[in-house]
């Protein structure tokens, strides 16, 4: 049993008895619809890697991620930014499928995992690289040509993908010990042939911005031994923290402060400034006067490092060498008596 304005409005009810009063057609109540998404499950290829072993890769790609912005920004001298935006799993002929005909791949071997990774970079992305790295500027949208890749092209992207290799290896060596190299590029990805078409494999998406260009960078990774490799990560550094105990943090921390102490920092005493024009300068002879901006009996200011002032004192002799005595802690705003 059920009541009807569970279903259906007042103005529904109201409607349907006018109707059935004056013979006319019912009208068909809307039923609720079931909002709730459904996603399709392929049996034939269940899904290898759980919540948290992606959460896992994500992360590790996360730290890729801002080695290789930061890289961008220093080569390119501009704001680049990188991020990750979807890890998923597919059929390695999904990935292939879905590759322009021509596209610069970068081939990486990453021992101890099976197969080679495959770094494609968005033509958008790889033409921009490109010109900025032969001196060109910034443009207000993306620039691809209809044509093949040159020699020298060439030879510039292998430059950044050797050093891609490079931040591979560093991303995955911090918990697990992988040694990435770099193998080759391919142009075309209907050549590639060192992954299975009927292979699962990760596809980690990453959104690139180099100043006002914007494209893609994607890693396939081949799924075949991956899921012992991130076992072993949430053995590691994720999900177990070694803690240290009260004593081991106080040898740290006191090794810390020795090897600050001990580092060198250069100390400059400056006795006074003054500006001259360039014509006086070249008219300066041997005998000549340079009037500072302080008289003689003033204190010296004593810069350490960056230029900054920290102390004042005053100039003397002290074992027949030249010395500054100090007579003010800037940093401390007080007055002290030891020398230097």
């Amino acid at each position: 049993m059920f009541d009807i304005s569970d279903i259906l409005s007042q103005n529904e009810i109201n409607e349907l008895l006018k109707n059935l009063i004056d013979g006319e057609s019912t009208i068909e109540p809307e039923l609720p619809v079931n909002t709730k998404k459904i996603r399709d499950y392929d049996f034939k290829a269940p899904k290898k890697l759980t919540k948290e072993q992606i959460k896992i890769l994500s992360g590790i790609h996360e730290s890729f991620a801002r080695q290789l912005a930061s890289y961008f920004s220093g080569i390119l001298r501009i704001y680049s930014e990188i991020s990750v935006v979807y890890i998923e799993e597919q059929h390695y002929f999904e990935y292939n499928n879905a590759l322009p005909d021509t596209v610069l791949i970068g081939v990486i071997e990453a021992s101890p995992i099976e197969g080679f990774l495959l770094v494609d970079i968005a033509n958008s992305i790889t033409y921009n690289l490109i010109e900025r790295m032969l001196g060109g500027g910034d443009r207000e949208s993306s620039f691809v040509p209809d044509r093949e890749f040159t020699e020298i092209e060439l030879s510039l992207m292998e430059r950044i993908f050797r050093q891609i290799a490079v931040y591979v290896k560093d991303a995955w060596s911090d918990i697990v010990p992988v040694d990435a190299s770099f193998k080759t590029i391919e142009t075309n990805s209907r050549l590639i042939q060192s992954i299975a078409m009927d292979e699962i494999v990760v596809i980690v998406g990453m959104d690139v911005t180099i100043g006002n260009i914007k494209g893609t960078i994607n890693f396939c990774i081949p799924c075949l031994n991956i899921e012992p490799l991130i076992d072993k990560m949430r053995q590691n550094k994720y999900t177990s923290k070694r803690l240290l105990d009260s004593s081991q943090e106080e040898i740290i921390k006191d090794s810390l402060t020795t090897n600050i102490k001990a580092a060198p920092l250069e100390m400059r005493a400056i006795f006074g400034e003054t500006v001259l024009s360039l014509k006086d300068i070249l008219n300066l002879q041997i005998g000549d006067v340079i009037k500072f901006d302080q008289d003689a009996a003033s204190n010296v200011k004593i810069n350490v490092n960056s230029g900054e002032t920290w102390f004042y004192g005053i100039p003397g002799v002290k074992n027949n060498k030249k010395a500054i005595k100090i007579s003010k802690d800037v940093k401390k705003k007080g007055s002290c008596g030891h020398g230097q």
